[in-house]
């Protein structure tokens, strides 16, 4: 019995030590020397201000999503009573604006990027931050 188990005690040992191995071969890899100036854990300003808009657009679009939702929840609250299906008609209404001025802030966005020639890939090759 002994024999039966020291086999799956010895490989599953066996498997973590030869992991640990792996682990620690790739990580030596890694040159130091190469290390990047940042900007709050950015590469640059410019990539800095880029991530700033895009999660602008990100907040703005989920508190429409929930603006949404909550002018259909009260909608469907209203209970027949015409002031909130009215109130409810509204808040729908107004999350639909906002879907369409946040399309278009991104189109004007995009379109801004591809005038101006900006290409995000490599934003941050020709300024680093200095230092």
């Amino acid at each position: 019995m002994k024999k039966l188990l020291s086999i799956p005690i010895l490989s599953t040992s066996y498997l973590l030590l030869s992991t640990a191995t792996a682990f620690a071969q790739a990580t030596e890899e890694v040159n130091i020397g190469d290390k990047v100036q940042s900007f709050f854990g950015f590469k640059c300003i410019q990539h800095f201000i880029f991530r700033i808009v895009d999660i602008g657009l990100i907040l703005a679009g989920l508190l429409l999503f929930i603006y949404l939702v909550w002018g259909g929840i009260e909608w469907l609250t209203s209970g027949g009573d015409k002031g909130k299906i009215e109130n409810a008609r509204n808040k729908i209404t107004n999350a639909l604006i906002g879907v369409a001025i946040i399309a278009a802030s991104y189109a004007v966005w995009t379109l801004a990027l591809t005038f101006f020639g900006i290409d995000l890939s490599n934003i941050c090759s020709a300024n680093p931050i200095p230092g």
